[in-house]
């Protein structure tokens, strides 16, 4: 484990050969963030006390009845280890159980009053669609001050001066070009960025509030993520698309894809049919030289659009990553802890890659540094968090859940 000081940052991972030691690592990395002081101190900023090492826990909030938002449902093996109140379980040791149990606590305090995004029984949003909270200008000025110390505010410099590939991940609205152009700057002040990604979907441009205004300045006509992405690829590097691929082996996205992994999903039906499909844009330089690649993800969680975790997992499938490889990923401040975390769960543990993840600030204009901002991503955080441990437990059992 490593403390959270000044500001949170994931130290380098060890060189590991086999998943069991990646997995033992990240065990640590979450906790160090999530039992921090600076969680601690805004866990009690609302009435809520960070459990201690060895307590019980309250799980109420992750049985069936109590079903976390976005319809995600956690597996049956994770309830019955940490409500069974054994120290140590099918190889865990006992302090990998006591985090898990831990973990899920917090997740249950921070879901209602770090939730904007899906409160009261209100459908899921988008972000720049979260609602509102009637803070007072000491406490907004808190929320701030103690994400920071969680890594949600003040950018980083890249830790190494050269990388294999760089990821700059997607968005709506200005985040594809202000992640481009953080990129461009990287290189342009001597980072080294290796082959380029954009990473994105086919998620659509929503109208309220309007994307449009803001979209239209640099991708004119765009339809979705994927065309903000490969706009910005324009804008920022100079690159051009050279011809579009369906990875899925599909012809277009009018139908439902029937390779789609999630097409059995009892909401699959329900799933827009662009959402199921996997596409890719080569990139060219103004030589004709091949200089990049935009990837559309397809969705694993029907019937919403796809996220950060499954444009990560499609990058992996596509790009083959190799062990030892350092991988940048590129997105705004304020995502930086829960991409970390899912970076680390896509790329690091089942491919052995050494992933950093770096951020623009919001001084560039967006996203807008508000305290309900910073708690929905500090939730978000908490979250991958909580899926990273999922998975480093399965690596540690040889790739099986517990029986």
């Amino acid at each position: 484990m490593f403390p959270v000081t000044e500001q949170w940052t994931v130290t380098p991972a060890p060189a590991a050969d086999h998943a069991s030691e990646r997995a033992t690592h990240v065990f640590g990395l979450v906790a160090g963030w999530l039992f921090s002081e600076p969680m601690a101190e805004l866990l009690a900023a609302f009435g809520k006390r960070l459990p201690a090492a060895g307590s019980a826990g309250d799980f109420s909030g992750h049985g069936p009845a109590g079903r976390p938002p976005f319809g995600e449902e956690l597996p049956e093996w994770l309830l019955r280890i940490v409500a069974a109140g054994e120290t140590g379980t099918g190889g865990l040791s006992p302090a990998q159980v006591d985090v898990l149990r831990r973990t899920l606590a917090v997740e249950r305090m921070a879901a209602g009053p770090f939730n904007f995004r899906a409160r009261d029984g209100q459908p899921y949003r988008e972000r720049s669609q979260a609602v509102a909270a009637d803070f007072d200008p000491a406490f907004r000025s808190r929320v701030v001050e103690l994400t920071d110390q969680l890594g949600l505010v003040s950018p980083r410099q890249p830790q190494f001066a050269r990388y294999d590939k760089t990821l700059i991940l997607g968005g709506g609205h200005q985040f594809p070009l202000l992640r481009a152009r953080y990129a461009a700057q990287l290189r342009a002040a001597g980072t080294d960025l290796g082959e380029l990604s954009f990473l994105g979907s086919p998620r659509f441009l929503i109208e309220a509030p309007p994307e449009r205004p803001t979209t239209d300045e640099y991708a004119p006509g765009a339809a979705d993520e994927f065309d903000l992405m490969i706009a910005a690829a324009r804008a920022e590097f100079g690159l051009t698309p050279a011809g579009l691929v369906f990875l899925c082996g599909c012809s277009s996205s009018q139908a439902q894809c029937p390779n789609w992994p999630s097409r059995h999903h009892e909401q699959a039906g329900k799933t827009p049919p662009a959402y199921t499909h996997e596409r890719v844009a080569h990139l060219v330089d103004r030589t004709g030289r091949r200089a990049g690649s935009v990837l559309s993800a397809s969705t694993s969680r029907p019937p919403l659009r796809p996220d950060t975790s499954d444009t990560f997992a499609l990058w992996a499938r596509y790009a083959d990553p190799q062990p030892g490889q350092r991988v940048l990923a590129v997105t705004s401040q304020v995502f930086v802890p829960f991409q970390t975390f899912d970076g680390l769960r896509r790329l690091y543990l089942g491919h052995g890659v050494d992933v950093d993840v770096v951020g623009h600030s919001s001084e560039w204009g967006y996203p807008p540094q508000t305290a309900e901002y910073l708690l929905q991503e500090t939730l978000s955080a908490i979250r991958s968090g909580r899926r990273l441990l999922v998975e480093a437990t399965q690596a540690l059992w040889g790739g099986s859940a517990a029986t």
